[in-house]
């Protein structure tokens, strides 16, 4: 046990990094109390946060090689790990932060395998025609077999050029899986066996990145090219867990869904049952909701009273370019809302999921640093001018996972995902981390958060239930700190979602401020706001902003009888956005399609409350 009286002489800065269950604060209070080690604990009770990118392409993946991507999925993990790679830009490209904690490569299930015949001394009229069109130095036949190619994939019509041979894709799929056990390092690095599912029924995304605990695995994976219903992807998940081998879908891109991702229905169109939800949520615990292809957390159409909403939102679906979709059942905190209802008719809530978010960077990078944004796919956006056309500016450098896990292991963080205990950050890496309970005050924010919020209440993801429970309002404990190399922190937020008569609704209350002042108003608000960054040098409002904030916030509508969930929100000053430090790169003017500045920010998965 700690002597407790040491607390009283580390820095605060310490205290602060302990009360969030850092590592860095563990390792900052060993060296403050004389207690440093050379034999590390192997695991965290109260857990710490670790940081990484679900969803990472290489040239492993059609799309990607298509674009003129080369670089393979050793390079994705060097890249995780702090390292330089190549480019199609022609030069190396690398973090400017620490390197990633953990990392899933997530090459597409469609065409797998092809990447065999692009092998390095292999005869190049052996691949199929289209491949070698794709690549050919007459651009017209280049750019017409690149047109002909993503108009079916898109549509997720098979190609049959590149419909490969069983063997290559159980080769190339056992490649994979052996990467992954290479460049696994438990507590130090952890390495997923995965890939992405990628049905786009007429255009609209529907796409799932599937996750596996360890790499006992199936032989080859489930593709769209056998179902696009993910209903069958599910079938195919719990019989693969039932061989003993666990493994979680991520839907991505609901935003380019066309309202089908979080639908009140099923495949086939009849409202969802019990049992459909119970599938639904043992399969898909957690969604991102961040990544570059837009956020899909909230929209300005759905929550009109949420000045934050209009965030980096995508201008059409991916398959249907001059298509900008169905917005109801494309967002996260609409599903959340939804799902109360769903809950309160069936019995079962299929929308109670956690919230993370990932790059879908096809680089083998995860480009989400703003002032080192690289693109996302090959030629398409792989230099500043070509980022800076039209078509490519919408967008973002985003997202990362963070994770609540005791260890930096597969099994650890895997287990804190399906628990719920992660959270979505736009970027940054932003610690924030979430408690619910009944006899929460402000006593129990500091450096004894962790332990009251694990021994008297429930971390995010879990579930607060009423069982006649009369203490009144539930407390959420609450607390965020800044990214160490990012700018500061300039609010904190609780969003709640409730089910009153049938209907939902949601609100966003202000619970912190930088300048410490109370929120204020009906729907609390800070009253102060940061300022924009200075464009010329994009220097931000460091005096606008804290290097931490909590809270320690009682509902102050809260209904014993209504259902509801409670997820925070933590927004950075103002900075400047990508394409402003592009086009000052450049030295031409700022583009006016898209905002200059942004409000970088990380939300937690929600606590919910039962009745």
């Amino acid at each position: 046990m700690r002597d407790s009286a040491s607390y009283f002489r580390i820095a605060p800065w310490v205290a602060l990094l302990l009360a969030l269950g850092c590592a860095d604060g563990e390792r900052a209070l060993r060296a403050a109390t004389g207690a440093e080690s050379a034999t590390e604990v192997p695991g965290n009770p109260q857990k710490d946060a670790y940081f990484g990118d679900l969803h990472v392409h290489s040239a492993w993946s059609l799309d990607a090689w298509a674009f003129g991507v080369r670089v393979t999925p050793e390079d994705a993990y060097r890249y995780a790990r702090g390292q330089a790679i190549e480019h199609v830009s022609g030069r190396k490209i690398r973090l400017m932060g620490a390197p990633l904690d953990f990392v899933a490569l997530t090459e597409h299930a469609n065409y797998l395998g092809f990447s065999e015949w692009l092998e390095e001394g292999s005869d190049p009229g052996a691949a199929p025609q289209l491949l070698r069109d794709l690549v050919s130095s007459d651009r017209t036949v280049a750019r017409r077999a690149n047109e002909a190619l993503f108009a079916d994939m898109a549509l997720n019509i098979p190609v049959a050029e590149l419909l490969v041979p069983e063997a290559a894709v159980a080769n190339t799929w056992r490649r994979i899986v052996e990467l992954a056990d290479r460049n696994n390092l438990p507590g130090e690095f952890s390495a997923f066996v995965a890939y992405e599912y990628t049905p786009m029924p007429e255009g609209q995304n529907l796409h799932r990145n599937v996750v596996f605990r360890g790499s006992r695995v199936p032989e080859r994976p489930f593709s769209s090219l056998e179902s696009m219903n993910p209903e069958d992807l599910w079938d195919w998940m719990d019989a693969v867990r039932g061989t003993g081998s666990d493994v979680l879908a991520i839907p991505h891109n609901q935003n380019g869904s066309n309202g089908r991702m979080y639908e009140a229905v099923n495949w086939d169109g009849a409202p969802i049952d019990a049992g459909y939800a119970t599938q639904r949520v043992r399969n898909e615990p957690v969604s991102e909701v961040m990544q570059i292809k837009g956020q899909s957390e909230a929209h300005p159409e759905l929550s009109p009273d949420d000045e934050w909403a209009d965030f980096e939102i995508a201008p059409a679906i991916l398959g249907l370019p001059n298509s900008i979709g169905k917005v109801p059942g494309s967002y996260a905190r609409q599903a959340l809302r939804d799902g109360l209802a769903i809950e309160a008719r069936t019995g079962v809530n299929p929308y109670r999921f956690g919230m993370l978010g990932s790059s879908d960077g096809h680089n083998a990078s995860s480009p989400v640093e703003e002032e080192n944004y690289t693109g996302k796919i090959g030629f398409l956006d792989g230099t500043p001018e070509a980022r800076l056309g039209r078509s490519r500016l919408w967008g973002g450098a985003a997202g990362l996972t963070g994770v609540w896990a005791a260890a930096n292991t597969r099994e650890a963080i895997f287990d804190a995902m399906r628990a719920r205990e992660v959270f979505s950050t736009s970027g940054p890496r932003l610690r924030v981390r979430l408690f619910g309970g009944w006899d929460f005050a402000e006593a129990d924010l500091g450096q004894g958060m962790v332990a009251s919020g694990y021994e008297r209440g429930v971390a995010m993801g879990g579930v607060l239930r009423g069982d006649g429970h009369d203490a009144g309002a539930p407390t959420l404990l609450v607390g965020a700190l800044k990214d160490p190399n990012g700018a500061p922190l300039e609010r904190l937020q609780i969003v709640k979602g409730w089910l009153d008569g049938g209907q939902t609704f949601e609100k966003v209350f202000d619970v912190a401020c930088a300048d410490g002042s109370a929120p204020e108003g009906e729907a609390p608000r800070c009253a102060a706001r940061a300022a924009a960054p200075d464009l010329d040098d994009c220097s931000f409002d460091a005096k606008g902003g804290r290097d931490q904030l909590s809270a320690a916030w009682t509902d102050p509508e809260f209904e014993s009888g209504q259902a509801c969930f409670y997820y925070a929100r933590v927004l950075q000053v103002p900075t400047c956005r990508w394409s402003t430090h592009d086009a000052k790169r450049l030295g031409v003017p700022l583009p006016e399609d898209v905002p200059a500045a942004i409000q970088e920010r990380a939300v937690t998965s929600p606590v919910w409350y039962a009745p």
